[in-house]
């Protein structure tokens, strides 16, 4: 990854929706022929019959997003590192 990096990369990030499996591999149980009891089936709370293309496309037609607040860095040079270490002190060890 390192060498990669060092030729350039560009960050993509797009909206989309699944006319194959209707975005079950992302939030429902999937493959949904499986045991939803093996491990990795069980992907969220999101029914076997939702995420219709065509439910979506056309009940949310005017769907927009916005990205902000896009930072670019080496490691921990982006944020205050230091706030980050005392919130992660601060959580239980559970």
């Amino acid at each position: 990854m390192g060498n990669a990096m060092d030729r350039g990369m560009v960050l993509v990030m797009s909206i989309w929706d699944d006319h194959f499996v209707n975005m079950l591999w992302l939030d429902s149980d999937y493959p949904t022929d499986a045991d939803t009891t093996a491990p990795g089936v069980s992907r969220g709370s999101c029914s076997t019959d939702s995420g219709l293309p065509a439910d979506i496309e056309s009940s949310a037609a005017n769907s927009s997003v916005t990205y902000s607040n896009i930072k670019v860095g080496s490691i921990d040079s982006t944020y205050d590192a230091s706030a980050r270490r005392r919130w992660h002190r601060r959580q239980p060890v559970v």
